[in-house]
């Protein structure tokens, strides 16, 4: 950046056209720290804050007008990629790689294949005891299944009461849920 402030000429204020400073204000918004980069700490704020600059520079762009009634095809102001490539620079140590919420998400989804392993191991084996030939397997779990159901029922908790307390174990999770995952 201090090539590019180098070569311009020094201002001359009484010329507002040739002496105009632009500035350049990149603000987060607390929502999206902390619901979308899961920054609820300074020391999450430190090792995340990296990431969440990359994602709004992602998202704007400071262009330098064509003819192109496109404004997608403008080139990006030299200026622009000195400003990111700055911001970048600088916070790259703060940088993760990966949002919180792509981790959770990863998670969640091997804890739920993990979950649905466990469970057909649980039916083979039930199966095996009951003497049930492989043929006839599906027809076994469809069956069970209505069994399960009538012992949740029977349960002393109700099933809210045993769905939010197994919910409150797996909370983080969950919290991709806010982004439309499931």
């Amino acid at each position: 950046m201090a090539q590019f402030v180098a070569a311009l000429d020094t201002l001359d204020l009484s010329d507002r056209l040739t002496s105009q400073v632009w500035r350049f204000e990149l603000r987060l918004g607390s929502k999206q720290l902390r619901n979308r980069f899961e920054m609820h700490s300074w020391a999450d704020v430190r090792e995340r804050v990296g990431d969440a600059y990359r994602d709004a520079l992602e998202r704007l762009r400071y262009c330098v007008p064509t003819n192109d009634s496109n404004r997608s095809r403008w080139p990006v102001h030299e200026l622009w990629r000195l400003v990111e490539d700055t911001i970048m620079q600088d916070l790259s140590v703060h940088c993760i790689g990966v949002q919180p919420s792509d981790v959770i998400f990863a998670n969640r989804t091997a804890k739920m294949r993990e979950l649905d392993q466990q469970l057909l191991g649980l039916f083979v084996t039930r199966a095996a005891i009951s003497d049930v030939p492989p043929d006839e397997f599906y027809d076994f779990m469809g069956q069970h299944i209505e069994a399960l159901r009538r012992n949740s029922e029977e349960h002393p908790k109700t099933l809210e009461e045993r769905l939010q307390k197994a919910g409150g174990k797996w909370l983080p999770l969950r919290r991709t849920s806010m982004a439309g995952r499931r």
